[in-house]
């Protein structure tokens, strides 16, 4: 662990290096952030992410960061409580709140609680009120790498009724090349939610083949040259569950498998990423298409839709979530059961 920069207040930001015999994990205290992630004997990084400190404050796309409290969109900035109405942050075109609001958990500094060579704990506290959020919210992220596996496990508890999803936003791009048009992708689930231009659910699941999103069966991330355009919200299920294989994307050599606890895969191919002249690790600069990301979740605008799955959490209770990725060196072609 070392200082790596500074947050615009002065605090320190911290690098920790995690290793296995066949990863090594870069991740920042800020947002927690997965800056950078290497498989043995291969030359590329598998994740976007920055080598220097200063893009993660300049650009958007939330690259590697946990982001909540409330991860996607909540239409129009507003949701009723246990009978309250609140209003939260709507840093989305002045409309919808975003990924927990424009100081949410991708752009905090996170504390450190523990950390080894194989594992780190990171710990955030948003207060009552925070982006107009009730609770005093307590939440700690855990990485863990083993062998050519990633555990990430996302714990939370609060004092006060309120809403709680978090998810890493971490950005895939498996043959470093500068879109992942090259990309077989492949999910367990045959519906999705319907959005409008904004990304707010127009109404409950419908059958992915009818919005041309079938990806039961693996399916390259290529429309006639282009990479094909995705930023929806799969339904796994109506609840959280035990741990079970939600996708896959494989390209060249180089496959991962995403398990997770949450009820939704919001799949986004990336078309908004632009870093400006930042490049990947010295190679090419970010633009559209750069990455696909793979957020497990609960759905979007659930605080608002009473068939979407629970997003509340209780005093007294606790959120776990997990989400592991299993990297292989070996290409997946089967159909999902």
């Amino acid at each position: 662990m070392f200082v790596y920069g500074k947050m615009p207040n002065g605090d320190d930001v911290f690098q920790i290096t995690l290793e296995s015999n066949d990863l090594q994990l870069k991740v920042l205290s800020l947002g927690a952030i997965i800056q950078d992630l290497r498989m043995k004997n291969i030359k590329h990084p598998l994740v976007l992410g920055y080598p220097k400190l200063e893009p993660y404050f300049e650009n958007s796309g939330k690259l590697g960061a946990i982001v909540g409290r409330y991860a996607n969109r909540i239409a129009n900035g507003t949701a009723t409580i246990e009978g309250k109405i609140y209003s939260f942050d709507k840093n989305q075109n002045k409309t919808h709140t975003l990924h927990g609001g424009s100081d949410g958990s991708a752009v905090r500094n996170w504390k450190i609680v523990q950390y080894n060579k194989s594992m780190v704990t990171f710990l955030d506290k948003l207060p009552d009120g925070h982006m107009g959020f009730p609770g005093n919210l307590t939440v700690e992220t855990t990485y863990k790498v083993a062998q050519s596996t990633i555990d990430i496990v996302i714990e939370a508890s609060t004092d006060k009724t309120t809403l709680c999803n978090f998810t890493n936003h971490s950005y895939f791009n498996l043959d470093g090349t500068k879109n992942i048009a090259n990309h077989q992708l492949m999910v367990e689930c045959d519906k999705v939610l319907p959005v409008d231009e904004n990304g707010i659910p127009i109404s409950g699941p419908i059958f992915a083949k009818d919005l041309d999103l079938d990806f039961k069966t693996v399916r390259t991330l290529n429309n006639n040259g282009n990479p094909i355009e995705v930023d929806h919200n799969f339904c796994i299920s109506n609840t959280r569950q035990n741990l079970r294989r939600n996708a896959f994307v494989t390209a060249k050599n180089i496959s991962l498998e995403l398990f997770s606890t949450e009820p939704g895969l919001q799949v986004y191919t990336g078309k908004g990423l632009n870093s400006g002249n930042e490049k990947i690790w010295g190679k090419y600069p970010y633009r559209e298409f750069a990455g696909i990301a793979l957020e497990p979740q609960i759905w979007p605008d659930a605080p608002n839709q009473i068939d979407f799955p629970n997003p509340l959490l209780q005093p007294g209770d606790k959120y776990k979530h997990h989400t592991r990725l299993k990297f292989s060196r070996t290409k997946i072609h089967r159909t999902m059961c």
